[in-house]
């Protein structure tokens, strides 16, 4: 079954990269995105790009006119949910820290972040390697969390990193279930988690205060 396109266009559609393609080609483009946005999340960057053609219902050789090499393919979806992040902590900015820290990490949870892991950064396997989609990620989760421990609303031994790898994970099927329950599931998920990150917050006691008698 051809998977539904989740996005709207986050980035340009018809800039540098598909400048003149016709709405059919975009559309084609689009769900091989989709398509490989999930594969890839779900399985790893091993996936192959056979299996992502019939995924998004197009022919291999559709695939490989909208992309010369699996590089190509995988940038692209990384590049996608660069985007997701960079809209969520543009609309976030002004929130309270820790609103804006759950509502991007909430956005993040369903854009298939898992898939920025396929993509190898500046020789590195950590999420900030690199100046790539998924160093840009992390300095954004980064920003949103250094801002709501600045406020002393998360602990301090929260990191960009084990946020993105948690998010990542709960943002993955597990067997047997779908991608729709999935997307429907996370954001419950990332609230519990996040919940356990949170500071308490000291509490005023409005009972009189009697000084002790001598």
């Amino acid at each position: 079954m051809t998977p539904p396109v989740r996005d709207g266009g986050t980035r340009q559609e018809c800039g540098v990269r598909c400048g003149g393609l016709r709405a059919d080609a975009v559309r084609n483009r689009r769900r091989i995105r989709t398509a490989a946005a999930d594969l890839l999340a779900e399985q790893g960057a091993g996936v192959s790009l056979d299996r992502i053609a019939r995924l998004a219902g197009v022919s291999n050789a559709t695939l490989y006119r909208h992309y010369g090499s699996r590089e190509e393919l995988l940038t692209d979806v990384a590049e996608e949910v660069a985007a997701v992040a960079a809209a969520a902590e543009a609309r976030l900015s002004t929130c309270d820290p820790l609103v804006a820290l759950r509502g991007f990490l909430e956005s993040l949870a369903t854009a298939r972040p898992a898939a920025l892991y396929c993509l190898p950064e500046g020789g590195g396997d950590g999420p900030a390697a690199g100046s790539g989609p998924r160093a840009r990620v992390a300095a954004a989760a980064r920003r949103l969390l250094s801002r709501a421990q600045r406020a002393g609303r998360v602990r301090e031994d929260a990191t960009a990193e084990d946020l993105l790898a948690v998010v990542s994970q709960l943002g993955r099927p597990l067997p047997g279930t779908t991608w729709r329950a999935t997307d429907e599931r996370c954001p419950r998920l990332v609230r519990q988690y996040l919940e356990g990150l949170v500071l308490p917050i000291a509490r005023v006691s409005h009972e009189p205060y009697h000084l002790p008698r001598r």
